[in-house]
């Protein structure tokens, strides 16, 4: 028998307890990270802590272990399906965070919800608090904010000034301002409303809508898009109400969104993403809408968050899956994933554990991803090039507590027309 072929064939011979070591390896590298995670998120002090740490005993222990394992996953053949896992859930791509929030990579101004309210991010890493409101949204050059509190919708500047609030018939969430500046959708208890840009003329535009936030048409008409509470997308004329599209939406959908000259709709559940094209004109009295394709996404895979970019020619999907799903070990890995107009997707960041939301820039050049369990936010650019990150950040929405809530991105503003 020729060499090659005998060390094909000595390849397959499984190696005597492979499977139990495979699985002690696994148990040795989730402790490592747990470890590691922990001392990452406890601020200066727990980075002192580890750093001392990293002569101890203990420390000494799993380097060893971790070297032991290292090398028989280069020599044992069992331990291909590992390293493969390994350099699966620790992305090359995870910039190395600076200690404070700074600037805003790509530039723009961030606003952000923590559990004080909502916050103005300028450029330069400045923040304002705007007041006690629950939930906000920008006005689509920044001019303004239109900030939530329990049945009243208000109109705030960027530096907190208060310009008008209208209450509604029930509790106000989801609150959108239209690419037209002259009007808002939001939703109050069940009802979908749309009040314009000063506070007048507030009017209900459907009685049954879902607790899905409504989206705008993006080139500045009145048409909006909603999903009712029969699980139906919907497309109508917000001035009138008058339908103009229906068609059946994802079933268990959370977010749509209305993106590029208004072809292309996203809609998104935890089981499924999908990408809609639209027929639309200014003067249309219909929207003809295609029956879309869903994304493929990895198998076993949660859906987190999806966005879509400026130009509607990307969309980026977050993605949770249980590593029990890949190498029978505890815990999750987080994934982002790219999709163009065409072709396969492309994987962006993978890391251990669970991120939370993703942003698009004002120019669609970069992606903002959320990782509080790391306390980061991940500023990654589209291209192969690597990112930036910020590290802190709870703390910086939650001045002088200890146990911070990390915050929500309600949005980057402002895309240059």
């Amino acid at each position: 028998m020729n060499e090659p072929k005998l060390r094909e064939l000595l390849c397959e011979v499984p190696v005597p307890g492979a499977e139990e070591a495979e699985r002690r390896g696994l148990a040795v590298v989730a402790a490592a990270f747990a470890e590691r995670q922990a001392a990452g998120i406890d601020g200066a002090g727990g980075r002192r802590r580890a750093a001392r740490a990293r002569t101890s005993p203990r420390r000494l222990a799993l380097a060893l272990a971790l070297a032991a394992l290292a090398a028989a996953l280069i020599l044992s053949p069992a331990g291909a399906s590992v390293r493969h896992w390994v350099g699966d859930v620790f992305s090359e791509n995870v910039p190395k965070a600076r200690p404070g929030l700074g600037r805003t990579p790509g530039g723009g101004r961030l606003l952000v919800t923590s559990a004080a309210g909502p916050w103005v991010v300028q450029p330069d890493g400045s923040r304002r608090l705007l007041g006690d409101y629950e939930e906000a949204t920008w006005s689509p050059r920044g001019l303004f904010v239109a900030a939530v509190s329990g049945r009243t919708l208000s109109a705030v500047e960027p530096d907190g000034t208060p310009h008008w609030s209208l209450t509604a018939p029930g509790r106000v969430s989801d609150p959108r301002w239209s690419p037209s500046r002259f009007r808002i959708a939001y939703r109050a208890g069940s009802q979908l409303r749309v009040a314009f840009a000063d506070g007048s003329s507030d009017r209900a535009i459907a009685a049954g809508a879902a607790a899905v936030a409504p989206a705008w048409m993006p080139l500045g008409v009145a048409e909006l898009a909603y999903v009712d509470r029969q699980g139906r997308l919907r497309i109508a004329e917000s001035e009138t109400g008058r339908g103009l599209a229906s068609a059946a939406a994802l079933p268990g959908i959370d977010e749509i969104e209305w993106g590029g000259r208004g072809e292309v709709l996203l809609e998104s559940s935890p089981a499924a993403v999908r990408v809609r094209r639209l027929q639309t004109a200014k003067l249309a009295l219909e929207v003809g809408v295609e029956p879309g394709r869903r994304l493929p996404l990895p198998a076993g895979a949660a859906v987190r968050d999806a966005a879509l970019s400026p130009d509607g020619r990307t969309v980026a999907v977050l993605v949770s899956i249980p590593l029990a799903s890949i190498a029978g070990g505890p815990g999750t890995r987080s994934t982002v994933l790219l999709f163009g107009p065409d072709g396969p997707s492309r994987r962006l960041l993978t890391v251990p554990g669970n991120l939370s939301e993703l942003a698009f820039s004002p120019d669609g050049a970069r992606l903002l991803v959320a990782w509080p369990e790391a306390d980061e936010w991940l500023f990654l650019p589209l291209g192969r090039s690597k990112g930036e990150a910020v590290g802190n950040v709870a703390r910086a929405f939650a001045p002088g507590e200890r146990a911070a809530e990390f915050p929500r991105v309600e949005g980057w503003c402002c895309r240059a027309r």
